[in-house]
């Protein structure tokens, strides 16, 4: 763990005040109800609350999903680990073909998925040494300062999220007859276009020199810890103890994750555009039911026209999808829940950075679109600003920024793409902790120099792997998380990106053993368990801030009527 200039070392003074003054900001009126709010999160929230949920509640009597959802291996197929098997609970390994989404969203079926052991071999260059079973991040990690991150040999182009590459069709059709809640976004293992998809477009972090020496080590959070009585969430939804732990999953579903983990997830990460009209969906509703959060985003692309063809920013700024915008505001409100938005992820990527609009359209979009929820009674939207993570897209981010008032939760991805044939340069190996530092130091060094506040909630959207040539460094590239994150106190919620943009470009946890063994075991992890009696107290302070708006409504109807 390394800590270049103490950038992410907790400072106790100022600090500290700086985040009492922005929790009060929460609670002022027109943000979730005010001051209602502001009384019962905090009432509710110190009392004790029995535990009545429990995993089990996701996991018992789910069916088995569809074929398409591949599992890590044959079921019950040893590892090599002493812990034994890896569950799967996904449908057969045996599929022989998946579909997954090329350039520019076209999906192309990819026939004869390699067992885990043929992908293992055949991605990544040569895993760290350190890596297999350690803990320790991998050797050949770039430099932790991102001015060291020089473009890869030859001009490579940084990876876009893969997210961003991968097209919403990639996700197939949801069970029910909707758009798949978790459509995954045209080419890039993470958001509506993955910071370039690893087709091109930012070059790519280049593998520091040898002779780099780590620096110190960052102070580790002191925030309470999850068996804390005083661990509570506030009304952004950000845990003052532990990790929420989500994903945005393969074709929109996701139990097979949960039953592998043996744990449901908090957050379900969807994509969408901002022509439709119907969001969340009923399939993403019925994931809320069953108590897990939604974070959607609503891409500066029409979702209800073939290909998903992209829209000026300036369209947005006139007016011309208020109409879709404000009937989205009203299913949020209506929802009664926390909702995560998005808006056009990933912004400062190639794809995106000055192609859909400037960055100053960029942000009048972003800010019109914030208004019109508002206005429209969605004070359950929480805000969360998303770039791709890159270094060399570090000096986009000012240009970018909606203001302090228009955004909740700031974030980034987290990926490694060792072998990805869409990142041909891409031979070092980068640890999840390599991927997010650069970014998390800028915020916290850099951030109040251009208006950004380093103290509101990280939220890293989109992370994985490809499976590595070391099988266990995969492992221990995704076990690895929850204590990294100890070292990184601002980050509160982390989302796995669970797809592929190519053969050798998939990050599907359950289409490799190691992979889903070094997952599943960070998913155990306490620090990315919020304790139940923390989600208990925000879910009470939910529904008296509810209760008394609407007897503050009977209260008003009552006076008009007189």
């Amino acid at each position: 763990m390394r800590d270049s200039g103490g950038a992410h070392r907790s400072d106790h003074g100022h600090r500290a005040t700086r985040r009492a003054a922005r929790l009060l900001e929460q609670f002022t009126p027109g943000r979730r109800g005010g001051a209602a709010v502001a009384v019962t999160l905090m009432a509710v929230a110190c009392a004790p609350v029995a535990v009545g949920h429990t995993a089990a509640r996701f996991m018992d009597g789910e069916p088995r999903p569809a074929a398409g959802h591949a599992s890590a291996g044959p079921e019950g197929a040893s590892t090599g680990y002493d812990t034994g098997p890896v569950a799967t609970g996904s449908a057969s390994a045996g599929a022989t073909s998946y579909a997954s989404a090329g350039p520019d969203g076209a999906v192309s079926e990819y026939g004869g998925t390699p067992s885990p052991a043929t992908t293992t071999a055949s991605s990544a260059g040569p895993s760290p040494a350190a890596s297999a079973g350690t803990g320790s991040s991998p050797a050949a990690s770039p430099s932790s300062s991102p001015s060291a991150s020089a473009p890869a040999p030859g001009g490579a182009a940084a990876p876009e999220s893969p997210s961003a590459s991968a097209s919403p069709a990639a996700a197939g059709p949801s069970p029910a007859a909707e758009p798949a809640p978790g459509a995954q976004p045209s080419a890039a293992p993470s958001g509506a276009e993955p910071s370039v998809a690893p087709s091109g477009g930012d070059p790519a972090p280049a593998s520091p020199s040898p002779g780099t020496a780590p620096s110190a080590s960052p102070s580790p959070s002191t925030s309470p810890s999850p068996d804390d009585p005083r661990c509570t969430v506030s009304a952004i939804m950000e845990p003052t103890c532990a990790v929420w732990w989500g994903a945005s999953p393969w074709r929109g579903d996701p139990r097979p994750l949960e039953k592998t983990t043996g744990r449901p997830m908090d957050i379900v990460y969807t994509w969408h555009g901002i022509d439709q009209h119907d969001i969340p969906t009923a399939s993403e509703v019925a994931l809320t039911r069953e108590g897990r959060m939604l974070h959607a985003n609503i891409e500066a692309r029409r979702f209800e026209e073939p290909g998903h063809p992209a829209l000026s920013y300036r369209q947005i700024i006139e007016g011309e999808f208020d109409d879709s915008l404000t009937a989205q505001a009203h299913n949020i409100a209506d929802l009664g829940q926390p909702f995560f938005v998005t808006f056009d992820h990933e912004a400062d990527a190639k794809k995106r950075y000055n192609t859909r609009g400037t960055p100053e359209e960029f942000v009048a979009a972003w800010r019109h679109i914030v208004d019109l929820y508002r206005a429209n009674g969605a004070d359950n939207a929480i805000f969360v600003w998303n770039v791709t993570g890159w270094p060399q897209n570090l000096d986009r981010l000012p240009g970018l920024w909606p203001g302090n008032a228009y955004v909740d939760w700031i974030s980034w991805e987290a990926y490694n793409m060792t072998g990805c044939e869409l990142q041909p340069h891409w031979e070092h190996v980068d640890s999840f902790e390599d991927a997010l530092r650069p970014t998390y130091e800028w915020i916290q060094t850099e951030g109040e120099k251009h208006g950004i506040d380093p103290d509101k909630p990280v939220m890293i959207g989109e992370m994985g792997t490809v499976p590595l040539r070391d099988p266990r460094a995969t492992a221990e590239w995704y076990a690895a998380i929850p204590e990294t994150l100890r070292e990184y106190e601002r980050v509160r919620a982390v989302k796995l990106w669970d797809g592929m943009t190519a053969p050798t470009c998939d990050f599907r946890v359950l289409r490799d053993a190691h992979a889903a063994h070094g997952y599943s075991k960070a998913a155990r992890h306490p620090y990315v368990n919020v304790p139940e009696r923390a989600r208990e107290a925000i879910e009470d302070a939910l529904a008296l801030a509810e209760e008394a708006r609407r007897h503050a409504e009977r209260l008003s109807e009552r006076g008009l009527r007189e």
